[in-house]
This record gives structure tokens, C-alpha cells and sequence, in this order.
């Protein structure tokens, strides 16, 4: 079958490209993605493809400054948009450590998703090949991995917002370079890709080989069907990830989200580790990787630690260990709340200087329905004949009592809060609703006072609500649902 057809019935199989769509390509200008610019090209009427280029210049080679002017005057003859970058990559491994090849891949991937972003595309393209893909699993194998290394190079992945596809992985290299020599391209060939100082090198030049000659001539094609394998099962057991993460939901943020721990650890802890990583990639500040060893010591905190336990993670994360709670937090913990005491009207509505809550007030009748939300967490209903106005909001203060409804005595705000098993980090955020009197009506999200619970000779309520912004109800996980084939 002519390669051109090949090619586009792997992007129709993956789903990959779709009629009318905008595609930034990445184009080194080396033999896969000037075959797969060419292809685009080929395809882009029947398809009706709008196509843009990147090229990023590494700076690690003398000829790297000649290939980003080659890729240049190839877009301009072909009447394609190209935007051309230079970043030292060379000075970035020196100061972070990285090696040359994820220095490189992190600044390209970067570099392509601001790209796309200005463009206001959704879709990056690039080139990686069937050899590629094999590279990758025996990289990853080498390294340590799971499923998800041993799929290797996925057709498609998401990185920032941007949905990345890779349509060449159902070509090997032969076919690529036979096609740049009968379509007469002329790539620039990067040396260092011979050169075995590197780890992939290695394997791409001695190792893959030797398996050729001495074991399984198909080996490629053996690792591929693996990968494909690997890809279902992996896509199997991310959904269940998904479900069970709706039902451990508590609460969740723009930068935070609690689990019920009891559940978690009652999952089975392949399901138990995706759902966490799906969590904390979601919250992560930077694209630091997670590895083995960090849900190693997740796992540890989940299972054997007490409450209060903090575990700090690569990219901003915090998990912390609350009773019969794991908060996962970006940007860490702070305990350092100053105290605070405002006025709030009646009617009015008032924003807390912690949390990003707000806090409302509006009277309203007794006949108006109050009775069923009188249940919801968030909403106080009150005699309003029994509060003295001014009405005062503040964090708490040591000695603080109230009588917490249903009781008829009276206990301390910090035994109350140790009852509730209220994370130690959450208190001094927890918002009190003071009558003028000084008697607390409400610690607001939690309990009212006894004392001004609606009666049946109360004609008057006063309703206060709270909100937060970011905060969902028990098991609603509907943040994490998204379609699997994405």
C-alpha cells in the first residue's frame, strides 16, 4: 500500500485529525517530520487543514542555526505559516541537572504549547515513528516503569491544555527515508544520532539490532502489538480510575481536593495509585515527573501513618494525612492565619479575608420553604428576633464557646473542632458569626447555636450562606470525568 494511504488510515483509525481543524506542526527538518509535513501537505485540501510549523533551535550543534532556516524556506515555498525559536538548551542542563534529552523535550513541549496557545489551537503534531516508539518502551524498561511506559509513545496525549498527536507510528524508519528519497525531500541529517554517548543511541544502534539478528528479526512489530495491547488495558483500568475517583470526592478546589480516605484505601492500589495520579497531575504547578518512589511513600502515608503526617511532593503538591481525610493541596500549607473580625450587614454579603469564602444575609419569611434546606451544611437559618445587630464575622479566639444545636450545654470552638475532626490547617479559617451580644450563632459550615434555632413562635429568619468558590458536594466528581479516548 502507497505510504500516503497508510498514513491516512492510521489517523482515521486513531481519530487523530478531524475535517476543518487548525494543526501546529513540530518540523526539525530531519527525515520524520519533513515526511510528515510533506503528508499534511499532501492531505490538508482533502481535509481542508489549516497547517502551521515550529521549530525550535536547541542550540546544541553548529549546524542547528542553517537546519532552522531550511525548515524556513521549505514552509515559505509551500505556503505554510512557520515560526522559528531559539532557546540554549545547553545552559538549561547545566543548571537543572536534566539530561540533553529531557532538557530538550521539556523546552520543546513548553515551547510548542505557548505556541499553540497564541495561535489559539487545540492540536500539536509530531513526528515520532514506529522506531521511536520501540526506543521508548526499552528506555522506560531500563529505567523502571509500569503499563504506561510499556505503551511507549501514545497516539495521542494531552501536555498544558494541548492535545498532542503522533500520526507517523504506524511508519518505521526504512519506510520514512524510502519516502523522502522517492518524493525527492532532502532532510538534514542531526549526527548526534549516531553518536552512542547517549542511552537511546545505544539502544537504537546495538541493541535493537542485536535482538534482530540474533533473536526475533520481527521484533519491532512484537513490541508495537505489545504497546497496542498495553494501550487497552491501560485505557481499561484509567476508567475505572475515573468512576471511583467520582465516589472519593469531598471536596474540591481550583488548587485543592479532599478525599474519603476509609474508601481509598479500600480500593485495590493499581486503582488506589491511578487515582492519585490522576489528582496530582491535575494540580501540579510545574511538569515535574512522579515516580515509583514517590507513591511509594503516598502509599506508606496512606496506610501506616497518623493523622497530620505531610508529605511534599515534586511539582508544589502537598498531601496531607486529616483522620478520615487525605488533603491534597498545590502550593503546600500554611498555618499562619492572622486574626480578623468584620461587620456584616443585614442584608448583605461580605468577602473573608481566608479561603476565598463568602459569606451572605438576607431575612425572609417563616412561610417561605425554608424548612427543606434547613439541612444543607452551608446555610444557617435563625431567629432574627433573637440576634442583636451589628452581626460580627471572625476566626476563632481562645475560650470561644457555643452551645452546638441540639445540645443543652455549652463547649469550647476547640473541642468542638477536634470532635469534628477538623484538620488542624482548617481552623483558624473557619469563619464565626457573632451576635452583638457576643454569643456565636454560627461556626459557619458546620453548627449553629441551640440557643437561635428557628421556633414555632419565630416570624422572622435570617438566613446566612457561605460559599467557597471551588467547593463540590460528598461524591460529586464530575471535575474528573472527561472522554477516555482523549
Amino acid at each position: 500500500m502507497d505510504l500516503i494511504n497508510c498514513f491516512k488510515d492510521y489517523i482515521k483509525k486513531e481519530k487523530l485529525v478531524n475535517r476543518n481543524e487548525r494543526l501546529l506542526l513540530g518540523v526539525s527538518g530531519g527525515p520524520d517530520s519533513l515526511t510528515m509535513l510533506d503528508l499534511f501537505n499532501r492531505i490538508k485540501e482533502e481535509f481542508n487543514l489549516k497547517l502551521f510549523v515550529f521549530h525550535l533551535n536547541h542550540m546544541f550543534r553548529d549546524e542547528a542555526e542553517d537546519d532552522a532556516r531550511y525548515v524556513e524556506d521549505i514552509c515559505s515555498t509551500l505556503g505554510i505559516r512557520s515560526f522559528i525559536e531559539t532557546y540554549n538548551v545547553p545552559v538549561l542542563i547545566s543548571e537543572s541537572g536534566l539530561s540533553p534529552e529531557e532538557a530538550a523535550r521539556e523546552i520543546r513541549l513548553k515551547k510548542l504549547q505557548e505556541r499553540a496557545s497564541s495561535l489559539d489551537l487545540n492540536k500539536v503534531v509530531l513526528a515520532h515513528n514506529k522506531n521511536d516508539l520501540v526506543e521508548t518502551i526499552l528506555l522506560n524498561m531500563i529505567r523502571g516503569t509500569g503499563l504506561k511506559g510499556l505503551a511507549g509513545i501514545t497516539p495521542r496525549t494531552n501536555f498544558e491544555n494541548v492535545e498532542i498527536i503522533h500520526p507517523l507510528l504506524s511508519l518505521n524508519r526504512y519506510e520514512i527515508e524510502s519516502y523522502c528519497e522517492e518524493r525527492g525531500l532532502e532532510p538534514r541529517i542531526d549526527h548526534t544520532n549516531q553518536e552512542t554517548i547517549y542511552t537511546r543511541n545505544k539502544i537504537r544502534h546495538k541493541i535493537i539490532p542485536y535482538i534482530e539478528e540474533e533473536i526475533n528479526p520481527g521484533f519491532k512489530d512484537v513490541m508495537v502489538r505489545m504497546a497496542e495491547v498495553i494501550r487497552e488495558e491501560e485505557n481499561f483500568l484509567d476508567k475505572i480510575a475515573e468512576e471511583e475517583l467520582e465516589n472519593l470526592v469531598l471536596t474540591a478546589g481550583q488548587d485543592n481536593i479532599t478525599l474519603a480516605l476509609t474508601k481509598l484505601e479500600g480500593l485495590p492500589r493499581v486503582i488506589r495509585t491511578r487515582v492519585l495520579q490522576k489528582v496530582i497531575y491535575d494540580l501540579k504547578e510545574k511538569s515535574y515527573d512522579l515516580y515509583y518512589k514517590h507513591f511509594q511513600i503516598l502509599e506508606d502515608l496512606i496506610k501506616n501513618s497518623t493523622t497530620g503526617k505531610k508529605l511534599d511532593l515534586p511539582g508544589g503538591i502537598t498531601v496531607i494525612r486529616v483522620y478520615d481525610k487525605l488533603l491534597i493541596k498545590r502550593g503546600g500549607y500554611s498555618t499562619e492565619i492572622k486574626d480578623y473580625s468584620l461587620y456584616l450587614d443585614v442584608p448583605g454579603q461580605i468577602e473573608l479575608p481566608v479561603g476565598e469564602q463568602v459569606l451572605e444575609t438576607e431575612v425572609v419569611p417563616k412561610n417561605k420553604g425554608w424548612s427543606n434546606r434547613a439541612g444543607e451544611q452551608d446555610i444557617c437559618f435563625c431567629d432574627f428576633d433573637l440576634v442583636k445587630l451589628p452581626l460580627v464575622v471572625r476566626n476563632r479566639r481562645p475560650g470561644d464557646r457555643f452551645n452546638p444545636l441540639g445540645m443543652s450545654g455549652s463547649k469550647k470552638i476547640k473541642d468542638f473542632f477536634i470532635d469534628e475532626k477538623l484538620p488542624r490547617i482548617s481552623r483558624e479559617q473557619i469563619p464565626l458569626v457573632i451576635s452583638e451580644c457576643g454569643r456565636i450563632i454560627w461556626v459557619a459550615g458546620l453548627r449553629m447555636d441551640d440557643r437561635f434555632k428557628v421556633t414555632d413562635e419565630t416570624t422572622r429568619i435570617l438566613k446566612i450562606k457561605l460559599s467557597d468558590g471551588g467547593k463540590i458536594n460528598e461524591g460529586d466528581g464530575k471535575r474528573y470525568r472527561q472522554d477516555n479516548n482523549q
